[in-house]
Order: C-alpha cells, then sequence, then structure tokens
C-alpha cells in the first residue's frame, strides 16, 4: 500500500469492514463465490470495474472463459492460499512470484479465478488476463477498493508498455 494511507480515515475502514461483511453474509447464506461477489461489487463507485462486469462482457464476448470457480471448502484446504484467494475474488491485489531460487517477478489485477495449481488476474489497465502459476506466489497484496500501486509491475522491461509482445 502506498504511504498515503492514514489510520484515522473511517471511510476505507468502513469500505473494508463492508466488504468482510459482505463475504460474511454470502457464505452464512450458503451463497456460491459468485453471488457473494455480486453483493461486494454491486456499490462499486469508485470508478474501477467490478469483476461480475468483466465476467458478463467476456462471457458475451466469449473471449476468456474459466472453469466453475472452486469454493475449497474441504478440510484439507482450510487455511491454504487457494481458500484465502478464492474468499477474495474481485479484489484488486499484486502477487510476488518466486522464479527460480533468487528472481522475484509482480503481477497485479483484481483477482479473477482460484484454480487448485493457478490465478487468473484481469489487468484492467491493459485488458487482458494473467493466469499464474499458484505454487510459487510468495506475498500477496490486498488493497483498499479506492487504491491502486503507483506504478503497472505487469509491463515487461523493454516492451514500452505494448500491449502485445513480438
Amino acid at each position: 500500500m502506498n504511504g498515503n494511507y492514514d489510520r484515522n480515515d473511517n471511510r476505507r475502514m468502513n469500505a473494508q469492514m463492508n466488504t468482510q461483511r459482505n463475504r460474511n453474509n454470502a457464505n452464512m447464506n450458503g451463497m456460491n463465490n459468485m453471488d457473494g461477489m455480486n453483493n461486494m461489487n454491486e456499490n462499486n463507485s469508485n470508478g474501477f470495474p467490478n469483476i461480475r462486469e468483466i465476467i458478463e462482457q467476456n462471457r458475451v464476448r466469449n473471449e476468456f472463459t474459466t472453469p466453475v470457480q472452486q469454493t475449497f471448502d474441504s478440510a484439507e484446504m482450510e487455511g491454504s492460499i487457494q481458500k484465502i484467494l478464492s474468499e477474495n475474488i474481485g479484489e484488486y491485489v499484486v502477487i510476488e512470484f518466486l522464479i527460480g531460487t533468487e528472481r522475484m517477478q509482480r503481477k497485479q489485477g483484481i483477482l479473477f479465478f482460484v484454480g487448485t495449481s493457478y490465478v487468473t488476474l484481469y489487468d484492467d489497465d491493459n485488458e487482458n488476463f494473467i493466469i499464474c502459476d499458484i505454487f510459487s506466489i510468495k506475498f500477496v497484496y490486498f488493497y483498499y477498493p479506492d487504491q491502486r500501486p503507483d506504478r503497472n509491475y505487469n509491463i515487461l522491461p523493454n516492451s514500452g508498455g505494448n500491449r502485445s509482445i513480438g
């Protein structure tokens, strides 16, 4: 998170508490993850796209599909990174991956899908999807609804910010 965070900012704390309350209500009512995401994102007034709109746009365009989202509700998955991430679909994240033994790589976007061995991020700046190996994840940074990182970690060096690589 950036240095502009003020611990006394009630608006951000209320937004975080409302998000958690919506998640808890979704879980208590036996809703599936997609219904819970609908509740979390309907009141998105910060100008950023919400996950339901992204899913619907891609379904209509038939561009990008994923399997049905798992809930990871088994005893073996309690406390796992898959369980934690699946409960936070629709949140903006920066994820750090360990590549090899020494290199860290960051990717960022809206957490779109969590599978057993991968996660999918939606990069709303470049309007593309990034599939990432879940077993390389070392750190996940979550952002408040009205915050984003200061830079885009998805732009590859020497790419000049172009949307295509070639």
